[in-house]
């Protein structure tokens, strides 16, 4: 480990990775990665998810701001009512199911509906990418079961503390129905469970450099505990750096990170938004030589073209405490309808 690191900071880290290795000869755990520092958006374009950059040192924003009524004029009671209006002739039906401007139809697919999230799991290449994982979980496992029918496809961790040294990851909090992946979480006494899973392309474990990572997800707003859906050295080296989307406490909004390599403690991209965890939304890392983008159901919230990575880094969804125990009898679960990658084709 470098000698520069902070030596809390590295020491709690390293004790995490050290039990990663002893339950897991070649799995890693992955720093959730707190914004300490933001250095630069390189994309300002505002959509329909944005609320803002995030800036240096930023105090918290409130996950509600109040709202403000422009006061209305006094009404005069002393006047005569005014004459009722005519009632407009009624319009013509619209079909919902019908764009109006192409005329083509825009009601789910069989598929779609048929997806407990209401979007089927992508299946095929894209311009660009070419598909070598994907999971939309047909086969339900019980709690305690798992990974049974996938641990050709998912490695879950088990049995070793969270990189809060609070919360433990329990592979038996982990289950699989109604066509979802659960990752269940709870704070009940002294057993204080997190959960966690690695995606294993063709049954391997371990990354690539460069990829697409798509996963369509809710969460039960589970008081104390954070998501962190990441791309983690397969060296477990942190100063290889780390792509954080999405992240934040499952009672509030996502954020997205890109970890400055060779100096991860600061954030070279940072961007918030104003979805919930709580909804069904996809959530897309495109992850290139020259750039990283970061989607929403297909619509870019921030692109960064600065500290790409270049090391080899495999996916994680992690599942964990936050920074202090989660309130007594806090429990739900992050579901998961489906999860895909591609490889870079240039």
């Amino acid at each position: 480990m470098p000698t520069h690191e902070r030596p809390h900071e590295r020491s709690r880290r390293r004790r995490t990775r050290l039990a990663v290795t002893a339950v897991v000869a070649v799995s890693a755990i992955a720093l959730v990665g707190v914004p300490l520092l933001v250095l630069d958006e390189d994309s300002g374009a505002m959509t329909p998810f944005s609320v803002g950059p995030d800036p240096a040192r930023r105090p918290p924003v409130p996950t509600a701001a109040p709202t403000t009524v422009a006061p209305q004029p006094p009404v005069d009671t002393t006047t005569d009512p005014p004459a009722p209006t005519a009632t407009p002739a009624p319009a013509d039906p619209v079909d919902p199911a019908v764009d109006p401007a192409s005329g083509e139809s825009s009601a789910p697919s069989a598929a779609d509906q048929a997806s407990p999230s209401g979007e089927a799991a992508p299946v095929g290449d894209l311009p660009g990418w070419t598909q070598t994982f994907v999971d939309d979980f047909d086969t339900p496992v019980d709690r305690g079961s798992f990974p049974g029918p996938y641990a050709s496809s998912w490695l879950p961790y088990d049995g070793f503390t969270d990189t809060a040294d609070i919360g433990t990851y329990r592979a038996s909090a982990i289950s699989v129905a109604d066509g979802m992946l659960s990752l269940g979480v709870s704070a009940l006494g002294d057993d204080i469970t997190s959960s966690a899973v690695v995606p294993l392309v063709d049954g391997k474990w371990g990354g690539t450099t460069y990829g697409r990572y798509s996963v369509r997800l809710r969460s039960d707003p589970v008081p104390g505990y954070s998501a962190a859906f990441l791309l983690w050295s397969d060296d477990n080296d942190w100063d290889d750096g780390e792509i954080d989307f999405p992240e934040g406490h499952l009672d509030k909004n996502v954020r997205a990170y890109n970890h400055t390599p060779g100096d991860p403690a600061e954030n070279s991209f940072a961007r918030r938004t104003a979805v919930p965890f709580s909804e069904w939304h996809t959530y897309t890392i495109e992850w290139k030589p020259d750039e990283i983008v970061f989607s929403i159901d297909g619509v870019t919230i921030g692109t960064t073209r600065s500290d790409i990575p270049t090391a080899t880094m495999h996916w994680v969804m992690q599942i964990e405490t936050s920074k202090k125990r989660p309130p007594e009898g806090a429990a739900g679960a992050v579901q998961i309808d489906w999860a895909a990658i591609y490889r870079y084709d240039g």
